[in-house]
């Protein structure tokens, strides 16, 4: 059995590899070649958090693995990481442990990957601006794959904290060798900006329609509660909106389901999940839109896929 770290992913995976895999398990998922129950999630108010359980088997890749991870808004203070994941492999054919792994950066890695994967569908023609809202590591991760997919000349920077705009300015910059701008509210930050990338937890709209340029598209992938949301009601009515799952989103996604308890959208508002897209069925941006979403819960097979690539590249090496 591999016990793998953070580090041996860190060091052996890149961005660029992660959105190929992704890509191709949403097309599995589209095909309908996936097993993957609905996310169980523990909340735990007494600690301010929350412990989920997230299974999946791919057939097509022959990825099967379960994913515990556990989201604390709080740990911030405490020195902790706000989320922390670990996911156990098993060979398909007899369910022995193949794994153990440390799934933290990974988890931010795959996350970033599905940004990827939506916005090579989603966004306008050769974006220049992109604005990122929320600077932590899945900050990072989202300006990373936005910088991978596109040839970027700048990011807009905005977070509650200075210190995080600040840190992730000064490690951006040198890695991706793109001009970060840091942004002193979030209005600032995505009022000019052709592809947007929200990575809070928020439980109120970050991002408001009238801030945003004409033609733009959005990543929402921050809030998965549903009662939180990081893009307001009316960006939601206005937009094309695409989605990892529309059972997933449907189940727990605030930034739908509260415009959908407001009476301004109907559950038929989602226009096509991504493997839709990437499959052809649906149509991904036209020359007609304007304002796209793409809302991201995440999915047990994004950690499947990507874990499953670290554990075949691990053994080559």
């Amino acid at each position: 059995m591999l016990i793998i770290s953070d580090e041996d992913i860190e060091k052996h995976v890149s961005m660029r590899e992660a959105i190929d895999i992704v890509e191709k398990a949403f097309r599995e998922y589209a095909k309908g070649f996936v097993k993957m129950p609905p996310r169980s999630t523990i909340m735990l108010e007494r600690f301010g958090g929350s412990l989920s359980l997230m299974p999946s088997y791919l057939e097509e890749s022959g990825a099967l693995a379960t994913k515990i991870i556990s989201i604390y808004p709080k740990n911030r203070k405490r020195g902790y990481p706000t989320t922390a994941a670990w996911i156990v492999v098993n060979d398909p054919e007899t369910g022995v442990m193949e794994a153990l792994m440390d799934a933290t950066y990974l988890t931010a890695l795959r996350t970033g990957a599905v940004t990827g994967v939506a916005s090579r569908c989603l966004a306008p023609r050769s974006p220049k601006i992109a604005a990122v809202v929320g600077c932590g590591v899945q900050g990072r991760m989202q300006a990373w794959a936005m910088a991978e997919v596109f040839n970027l000349e700048k990011i807009n920077a905005f977070d509650i904290s200075r210190e995080r705009i600040e840190c992730f300015a000064r490690e951006l910059e040198g890695t991706l060798g793109i001009d970060i701008h840091i942004s002193e509210n979030c209005e600032e930050a995505v009022e000019n900006a052709d592809i947007i990338a929200t990575a809070t937890t928020s439980k109120t709209p970050v991002v408001r329609r009238n801030w945003l340029s004409k033609d733009v598209h959005i990543n929402a992938i921050g809030s998965f509660y549903p009662d939180h949301r990081e893009l307001d009601s009316e960006i939601i009515k206005d937009a094309k909106v695409v989605v990892d799952s529309r059972e997933a989103v449907l189940d727990e996604a605030g930034d739908l389901l509260i415009p959908i308890r407001e009476g301004k959208i109907t559950r038929d508002h989602i226009y096509a999940e991504l493997g839709e897209i990437l499959l052809g069925i649906k149509k991904g941006r036209t020359n007609g839109d304007k304002l796209t979403v793409f809302k991201s819960v995440g999915l047990a097979i994004q950690d499947s896929s990507v874990a499953k690539m670290v554990i075949d590249k691990m053994r080559k090496r």
